[in-house]
């Protein structure tokens, strides 16, 4: 897949560029980066400080988890694609693969602004990375890989948090 992350086209898409109504890996990264942005400002649209650090059912990770975790998994993969994290290094351990629970977790107010840095470095890296370096990764072995999963990464704790909003009692965007 890692010539493909350069070098093939998809057809469709809202905003496309090219010929033939093609979008390039650039183009198809930064745009879902941009959609998956917009889905989790939504999803966590009219969440209180309360309800977000809420643990559901005993033991589901809270709303507040699933951002601040996007934010430490997207910093990994703006320093995999060569810049730096802006991640504060205390969102490592509340915020890693297996954590969750309980915690002294920042405001959300913070943690979505944490959010939204990393999402425009991660823009920009997108926009100027190596599609075809290599990542020592599991899921991916090249950053172009890596930036089309990011999206994919993202979509999967949005619907976490969209089945937290709907036990909370609140609407499922979308």
């Amino acid at each position: 897949m890692g010539r493909m992350a350069q070098e093939q086209h998809w057809d469709g898409g809202r905003s496309t560029k090219g010929a033939g109504g093609r979008m390039d890996a650039r183009t198809f990264v930064t745009y879902m980066l941009g959609v998956s942005h917009d889905r989790l400002r939504e999803a966590v649209d009219g969440v209180s400080e309360t309800d977000a650090r809420r643990v559901l059912a005993g033991r589901l990770t809270p709303i507040i988890w699933q951002v601040g975790h996007l934010a430490l998994v997207d910093g990994i993969y703006v320093r995999r694609a060569g810049g730096d994290s802006p991640v504060p290094a205390r969102y490592a351990e509340l915020f890693k693969q297996g954590s969750g629970g309980e915690q002294d977790y920042p405001p959300l107010p913070e943690v979505w602004n944490v959010f939204g840095t990393t999402h425009r470095a991660l823009i920009d890296r997108a926009g100027g990375a190596d599609y075809q370096a290599a990542v020592d990764a599991p899921s991916y072995k090249t950053v172009g890989e890596m930036l089309m999963y990011s999206s994919y990464h993202r979509g999967y704790h949005i619907g976490k948090i969209m089945t937290l909003r709907s036990l909370l009692g609140k609407a499922v965007v979308r």
